[in-house]
């Protein structure tokens, strides 16, 4: 029980707090709200030492982001029967210290620089001692399925993020929190757009890497921002070598000689991003309605004819019929 002075630093950027801390008058034990979770803090101190928390949360459409330190906190995810509860994905990042976490019939110990996919919607827990500092981003779960169709596989799998990954998702994350909360919606749709991209380059980064392997290079990571900035631009018919070597800084020879050394053009690599995310697209029941030629153009294609002459070559059947087989399955 804590009967002390509740103390908490909150920064979460222009928009009022996100974040709350409260207690019942039935139990003690103070609550940190974030966004749609919340985490029991359960402190070691003595009764009459205050808790307190140094945080920065910010809540963007379709994500949450979060850093903070200075809390031991329990929070028990909620089990699939509450129908109140998110269908997102929560990438939880130990930045200093150590935290558990158990779900999907498995439990783990998360080091630091560690990081763990986990669910909303799935009972489990998730524990960290007093100053631990976290990042943590909040997601919607359909999102970042696209992006990753075999995301249940990555759940609860501890992934090490290299200095260099590390410091790119905290720029992104950091990016989002300073957000101006009277920015442009698509602005912050990108930003979101970007944080996802990320995420699913982080889990499908780790498919073909062994716990032994050495750590990426320059170039490895140079690609992988590059292919980031791909899955975030995917709908810009514009993406070319050209542009994605503006943004990276380095000359267009370079950004091709990247996807030559790992056997696929450029071209190529973009088209196969685009048709996935249009066959994806297609499959959405939210989309059904929608014609086939905005879900082109949406993709990145600016010729419906070819859009449809590469898919049909690509997945062996055309986009009408692949929309047309799914209504009838269900």
């Amino acid at each position: 029980m804590l009967a002390g002075l509740i103390l908490v630093t909150s920064r979460p950027g222009p928009e009022a707090p996100d974040s709350s801390i409260e207690a019942t008058s039935e139990n003690l034990t103070p609550q940190l709200q974030f966004g749609r979770l919340t985490f029991n803090v359960e402190s070691p101190l003595p009764t009459d030492s205050p808790f307190s928390a140094d945080t920065a949360l910010h809540r963007l459409p379709g994500a949450i982001v979060f850093i903070g330190t200075g809390f031991p906190a329990n929070d028990r995810m909620p089990d699939a029967a509450t129908a109140s509860s998110p269908d997102d994905v929560v990438l939880a990042v130990v930045l200093k210290g150590r935290a558990r976490a158990s779900q999907h019939g498995r439990e783990e110990i998360i080091e630091q620089d560690h990081a763990v996919l986990m669910t909303t919607r799935d009972a489990g827990w998730h524990t960290s001692s007093c100053e631990t500092q976290h990042l943590i981003v909040q997601i919607d779960r359909a999102a970042l399925s696209i992006k990753v169709p075999n995301l249940g596989a990555w759940l609860m799998r501890p992934v090490l993020l290299e200095a260099q990954t590390l410091r790119l998702l905290m720029a992104h994350c950091q990016e989002a929190i300073d957000l101006d909360g009277s920015a442009p919606t698509h602005l912050q749709h990108h930003v979101v757009a970007d944080l996802c991209s990320l995420i699913a380059l982080l889990t499908i980064g780790c498919e073909n890497r062994s716990e032994t392997s050495p750590p990426s290079s320059t170039r490895m990571l140079r690609l992988q921002a590059i292919k980031a900035a791909i899955e975030a631009g995917l709908g810009n018919h514009d993406l070319s070598a050209e542009t994605l070597a503006a943004a990276q800084k380095i000359s267009p020879d370079y950004v091709r000689k990247l996807f030559r050394e790992h056997g696929l053009s450029l071209s190529e690599y973009l088209l196969e991003r685009r048709l996935a995310y249009a066959h994806a697209l297609l499959l959405d029941p939210l989309r059904a309605d929608e014609r086939i030629g905005k879900i082109a153009d949406e993709a990145g294609f600016n010729d419906l004819s070819y859009f449809n002459r590469t898919f049909r070559r690509r997945y062996a059947t055309s986009p009408s019929d692949l929309r047309r087989e799914r209504k009838s399955s269900t």
